[in-house]
């Protein structure tokens, strides 16, 4: 090897060092899983201490805090489900100052389709039937003509599904009432 290219591999290999020498992790990170809701916060200290965790809306306002003390690394998960569409900030106080993330929360709208048959020469047998792309959480609501409701549940769906519902013990004819997360209902009355 001549001695420019050697001594210019030796420059680069330094440099490389002293950058990445240079580069400590983070102490705080954040993962998001968009299609559950939930946000991940991964923390690591060099020592243990007390630790302070804030989530703070887009209007400012603290919707959540926890204090945790003695540690030096955790994983906590954060369930923005019950919050609406925005920002946030997640916000991480320990001995040695203040950490900001700010997270972006929106709910992913599934479009499924929905259909609702009555089953030929079966006594009060439906078939419901749903198809879709992505996963998706359907509710389904079971009424009768008072609109009590006879069985409601939730489904998740990724892809095509369909079940039966033997609704023999029912005396009126039924309605059905489904909705994917779009939250547009569709009813099927029979």
């Amino acid at each position: 090897m001549k001695p420019t290219k050697f001594v210019s591999l030796i420059a680069f290999l330094y440099l490389f060092v002293l950058t990445c020498a240079g580069q400590a992790p983070e102490k705080v990170t954040v993962q998001t899983d968009v299609s559950s809701g939930i946000f991940k916060l991964t923390y690591k200290a060099a020592a243990p201490g007390t630790v302070k965790v804030s989530i703070i809306n887009s209007k400012d306002e603290t919707i959540f805090t926890e204090t945790l003390t003695k540690m030096a690394a955790f994983v906590r998960p954060y369930n923005f489900n019950d919050q609406g569409m925005g920002n946030f900030k997640i916000l991480v106080e320990d001995k040695d100052g203040k950490t900001e993330k700010i997270v972006s929360f929106s709910v992913k709208k599934v479009e499924s389709a929905f259909d609702v048959s009555k089953i030929a020469n079966a006594q009060n047998k439906y078939l419901l039937s749903i198809e879709n792309k992505d996963a998706d959480q359907i509710q389904v609501r079971i009424v009768d003509a008072e609109k009590n409701v006879l069985h409601e549940e939730s489904i998740t769906v990724n892809g095509k599904f369909s079940v039966v519902y033997n609704l023999n013990k029912v005396k009126a004819s039924p309605t059905f009432e489904v909705a994917g997360s779009n939250g547009v209902w569709k009813t099927f009355t029979f």
